[in-house]
């Protein structure tokens, strides 16, 4: 029995960028979803039934958008080992982005 309510509850960090990645603007949710595929689109995913991925559709924060839906979905498939590796790079990732962004201002 999976003791957390949330797949990505498991790993920290994992937690923790989902979370860092809900808060952002739509704008860096997209930015970071297409880092998050880019660096897992050579990964040997778990199998991915249609039904189940579109099972949820429109319940959860992410699936509001397709291509942060996909990402999301790319992590949660993704070895726990490169799950971990890839929280920590979209971390870094998210820190920089927002860091030039609010450069901006």
């Amino acid at each position: 029995m999976n003791m957390f309510k949330r797949w990505y509850d498991a790993d920290v960090a994992v937690s923790r960028a989902i979370n860092e990645l809900e808060q952002a603007s739509t704008d860096i949710q997209v930015r970071c979803a297409e880092y998050i595929i880019d660096l897992l689109k050579d990964v040997e995913l778990e199998q991915l039934s249609l039904e189940e991925q579109y099972n949820y559709i429109l319940r959860r924060w992410y699936d509001k958008n397709v291509k942060v839906s996909h990402a999301i979905e790319y992590l949660r498939l993704a070895p726990k080992d490169i799950r971990r590796e890839t929280a920590l790079k979209v971390l870094d990732y998210l820190k920089e982005i927002t860091k030039k962004e609010d450069n901006k201002d």
